[in-house]
């Protein structure tokens, strides 16, 4: 008898348990932060059109991208419904920043695209500041974040030097 009273209790134990972990899952969704219109921008944004007569490695570049790009629709999705969290939303957009810059051999294209990105992390960083004042985000997720920004800005001073480097080596010396 007792064995069978043991089991009941934890199977109620389990039951309370699991509807707490539930309950915790909706105050998390109601407590999703509101991503910033570039961040959106770049989530709503188009795959990129693979052509017939594009090489072998931009095509791949291509489909990594897209890839990318869905998985960050995807996990945008599970955002808004509460079943994911910024942190997973930061990696999705490292993994997709990194692909999209990949996509450009040029360095004046490269610049762009970084130039655009750290305007996005830069409304991201902002709007997530607030977001942790607010107790909405942690002050990890904001490192995080400014990690991300400050490679970017590494990134595009890089690219800038080297542009410059290349325009100035094409410059003919006066005599």
């Amino acid at each position: 008898m007792l064995g069978v009273g043991l089991k009941q209790g934890w199977c109620y134990a389990l039951a309370l348990i699991l509807w707490a972990s539930s309950f915790q899952v909706g105050l998390y969704a109601q407590q999703a932060i509101k991503l910033s219109p570039k961040v959106m921008a770049v989530i709503n944004a188009p795959p990129v059109e693979l052509k017939d007569d594009d090489p072998p490695l931009l095509r791949l570049k291509k489909e990594r991208f897209n890839a990318a790009l869905n998985e960050a629709k995807a996990r945008f999705d599970l955002y808004k419904r509460g079943l994911t969290r910024i942190p997973e939303l930061i990696e999705v957009g490292e993994r997709l920043f990194a692909a999209e810059v990949d996509l450009y051999d040029k360095p004046e294209e490269k610049a762009q695209v970084l130039q655009r990105q750290l305007d996005v992390y830069t409304e991201a960083e902002g709007n997530l500041e607030k977001q942790v004042k607010q107790g909405l985000a942690t002050q990890a997720d904001l490192e995080r974040l400014r990690y991300n920004k400050l490679s970017v800005e590494i990134d595009l001073f890089s690219v800038k030097k080297m542009q410059e480097d290349h325009e100035s080596a094409a410059q003919p010396t006066p005599k």
